[in-house]
């Protein structure tokens, strides 16, 4: 279904159709709407947000989702031969962004060559290599949109960023790119030109070859990122397609408990004492002890986290869409 509507009507949706029992829309929204999070708009029923009725996918122009369909079909191959590479935690001030990155490595066998964790090896060349040599990538670590320069827009990296002017670049061609999740914040927050173009992260690597992007529109909670991203892989495991995976891991996190979220992390309590237990095995400042150091501080910081949810009053402790509608699913489903 398509909607004709002047530069003042809301939205247009297009493809309009039942997929597995339920209707998918595809929105593509006008000027300032892109910043709109579409399922958390409350239907007028109890409880039930717009993304619990439908299965929701955007496209920030209908042109840039033909791009998409017409691209070669890599997902026709097993998917298990699929490769897989992580962009983790490149400043090293993240820690749920690494044990975001290992769930998902374990999840999916990914080989620590496919690996880019810590500012060591999160560098402008090897994320840019990772990204010719994969099909799917995951990137978890900071992002910036410049809303006055969208061209500026950075993924942060170790020595330096990946702006949107350099993705939209000939050097940055990607055609073997299937699946981009930007588990950062604001990659998809922009402010649209008047002919309705905008210029985000998301976009450009859409431009760039990918045949789906998974970003953010708001400076997004950490925690509960790595919780949303780690359920996203899960149901796309499970054969859900993109804007299902979506759809079920944001209810999912919102109708998480402090219960729940102890089970989930049970061994990350565990690691760090297994960690405390073992200091004494090397010599202070060696690089093994550097290493235990490292990895220590990473488990303390995510414990301490995980206790502040679990010592609140809310007994849904992401319930609020300011934790589970930033990300939303762009391009193919």
């Amino acid at each position: 279904m398509s909607l004709n509507h002047s530069p003042y009507n809301s939205v247009n949706f297009h493809n309009h159709h039942k997929s597995n029992r339920r209707t998918e829309l595809i929105l593509v929204p006008h000027l300032l709407l892109h910043q709109i999070p579409f399922a958390a708009l409350p239907t007028g029923e109890y409880q039930e947000y717009l993304g619990d009725k439908f299965l929701i996918r955007y496209t920030p122009s209908c042109q840039i989702l033909e791009f998409c369909q017409q691209r070669d079909i890599i997902e026709t191959l097993n998917k298990m031969s699929l490769q897989y590479g992580t962009v983790e935690d490149a400043e090293d001030n993240l820690p749920c962004a690494r044990f975001e990155g290992e769930e998902l490595a374990q999840m999916y066998n990914i080989p620590l060559e496919n690996r880019l964790i810590g500012s060591s090896q999160a560098t402008y060349k090897n994320y840019r290599q990772l990204a010719q040599q994969v099909q799917v990538l995951h990137s978890c670590h900071h992002a910036h949109s410049r809303l006055d320069n969208p061209l500026e827009s950075q993924l942060k990296l170790a020595n330096s960023s990946i702006t949107l002017g350099q993705l939209m670049t000939p050097s940055w061609r990607l055609p073997n790119l299937v699946d981009v999740f930007l588990s950062c914040c604001e990659t998809n927050l922009g402010i649209p030109s008047l002919t309705d173009d905008i210029l985000t992260l998301s976009t450009g690597f859409l431009c760039a070859g990918a045949r789906s992007v998974v970003s953010s529109l708001w400076a997004v909670n950490d925690l509960a990122t790595a919780l949303f991203s780690i359920f996203y892989y899960q149901h796309r495991q499970q054969g859900q397609s993109r804007p299902e995976s979506l759809q079920k891991s944001q209810i999912q996190l919102r109708e998480l408990t402090k219960v729940d979220l102890k089970k989930i992390f049970q061994q990350v309590e565990a690691k760090e004492k297994e960690l405390i237990r073992n200091r004494k095995k090397y010599t202070l400042g060696s690089v093994e002890n550097k290493k235990w150091e490292c990895e220590y501080n990473m488990y303390a910081k995510l414990n301490k986290r995980i206790k502040e949810i679990e010592d609140s009053t809310q007994q849904f402790p992401f319930s609020h869409p300011h934790y589970w509608a930033a990300f939303i699913c762009q391009g193919l489903r």
